[in-house]
């Protein structure tokens, strides 16, 4: 598990690509894999801000020789719904239960309507 924390604006697209790898930096197939992520107020928190899944904002990535690769992305829609100043988030395998991904994202209002 990688704890890693971002920087947002409210309203624009939150994408991350995450590339799963073993203690030995060597890829770990996930192509038969379901992902899952949430955003919260905070970690365990009550309040979903957004989620993603494989039918909705989850993808895996098509390189060649890649078999490791997730794009997790939040469309404006979602990150209005982000909780300023920060919202925590959670990006995890379904299957296995390893979570991928974990930290928080420092939430900023947006100057510009729309």
């Amino acid at each position: 598990m990688q704890n890693n924390n971002f920087d947002l604006i409210q309203g624009d697209t939150w994408d991350i690509d995450i590339y799963y790898v073993d203690s030995n930096d060597a890829p770990i197939n996930i192509s038969t894999y379901s992902i899952i992520a949430e955003v919260r107020d905070k970690p365990g928190g009550n309040i979903l801000c957004a989620s993603a899944d494989m039918e909705d904002g989850i993808s895996l990535i098509d390189f060649p020789n890649i078999s490791n690769a997730v794009r997790v992305v939040f469309s404006p829609e979602k990150t209005n719904k982000f909780n300023i100043p920060k919202s925590a988030y959670q990006i995890k395998i379904v299957e296995t239960g390893v979570t991928l991904l974990t930290g928080w994202i420092n939430v900023e209002p947006g100057v510009i309507n729309g």
